[in-house]
This record gives C-alpha cells, sequence and structure tokens, in this order.
C-alpha cells in the first residue's frame, strides 16, 4: 500500500456510490470485473478511499460488495486523525441534522470532511436536497465549495477505457 501522504487523495468514496455501482445498476462485479480491478488499483495507489464509517455503511449491507471492499479495507480506508475529526465537529455543528436524519447517513460527514482534509472531490450519488437543514452530501459540498461527481464520472475524469 502506498503512503497515504505521499500521492495525492483525489475521490472520497460514499457508500451509495459504491453500492449503486456494485448492485444497483451501474458495474455488477461479474460484468464488469475490469472496472473493480481498477478501483482496486486507485484503493491501492491512495487515490481513492473512505472513512472507516463509510465502510461501516457498507458492512451493514452484508453482500458481495462489502466482502470485496473487506478483503481490501486496508487499501481504501482511511483512519480518523485529528484533522478529519476537527472538520467533522465543524461539520456537524454548522449543518442541522447533516448525516442524523434517518440513521443511515451517518457517514455522509465523513465523506465531505474527508474530502476537506485530502482536498479532494466526493463521490456519492446523492442529489441535493437544496436544504440545509437536513442537507445531503451534495448539498454541503456545494456550502463548503468541494465538487462533487457520480462514480461514473471517475472513469470520465481518468478517462479509462475497458
Amino acid at each position: 500500500m502506498a503512503e497515504r501522504g505521499e500521492i495525492r487523495v483525489k475521490y472520497s468514496l460514499d457508500s451509495d456510490a459504491v453500492i449503486n455501482a456494485w448492485r444497483d445498476y451501474h458495474y455488477p462485479i461479474e460484468h464488469f470485473p475490469k472496472i473493480w480491478d481498477w478501483i482496486e488499483a486507485m484503493g491501492r495507489n491512495g487515490v481513492a478511499g473512505m472513512s472507516e464509517v463509510v465502510f461501516k455503511e457498507l458492512e451493514r449491507g452484508g453482500d458481495e460488495c462489502f466482502k470485496w471492499f473487506k478483503k481490501r479495507k486496508q487499501l481504501f480506508v482511511y483512519p480518523h486523525d485529528n484533522n478529519i475529526q476537527k472538520e467533522l465537529q465543524r461539520l456537524v455543528n454548522s449543518y442541522n441534522n447533516f448525516g442524523l436524519i434517518t440513521g443511515k447517513n451517518e457517514g455522509d460527514p465523513f465523506v465531505v470532511a474527508l474530502a476537506i482534509v485530502k482536498d479532494c472531490l466526493v463521490v456519492t450519488n446523492e442529489s441535493m436536497s437544496n436544504n440545509l437543514n437536513g442537507p445531503k452530501v451534495p448539498d454541503v459540498c456545494r456550502a463548503e465549495g468541494i465538487q462533487w461527481i457520480k462514480f461514473v464520472d471517475i472513469i470520465r475524469r481518468e478517462e479509462v477505457q475497458f
């Protein structure tokens, strides 16, 4: 595994982006294994990552997607250091109910905090709610000046062909 400080992280992954890509409608591994090989390489090279809380959101699904990431946990999961913790507290105190409305979005503040600390893009499948009282990831990204993209946009940005 590459040292996280040596390589500029480009993407903070939200669980919904990964889950939708894996199982809902985009790139199931049985049909697109090369995409997942490439995603694994991005984790190995420190280009894409997620917080421990996002990883735990994947764990709740208990499916093949989680099993795949569990085998590669050390490639993708960033520890919560003091900088991430500080940003996390600021975000939760700045945006009412961010990550708390349904309980299933508890990783959302961690996705944004990692993006702030690592100065990277957020990868999420969420759409804006246009409500900063119970915001979605894109709402907070817009307010914080952070760019967010969908999973397919990683492929476009990296100009990868399979």
